[in-house]
């Protein structure tokens, strides 16, 4: 599960990237689009069958 948790972090911080720490640091995109929604149904769904993944493999505590 650890592979996961990082693979997720990773996805975690693409989103931000485009942001600055500065207080008046310009924006790429202040409205988001088609893509940037897109791109959060597939980080959805990524993590969706990584979590299945995860629980599929997992051993069974009893």
């Amino acid at each position: 599960m650890e592979s996961a948790s990082l693979i997720a972090l990773l996805f975690a911080g693409a989103v931000r990237a485009g942001e600055s720490a500065r207080p008046h640091a310009p924006q790429l995109s202040a409205t988001p689009g088609w893509k940037r929604g897109a791109w959060l149904a597939f980080r959805s769904r990524t993590a969706t069958f990584l979590h299945r993944l995860a629980w599929a493999l997992e051993p069974d505590p009893r």
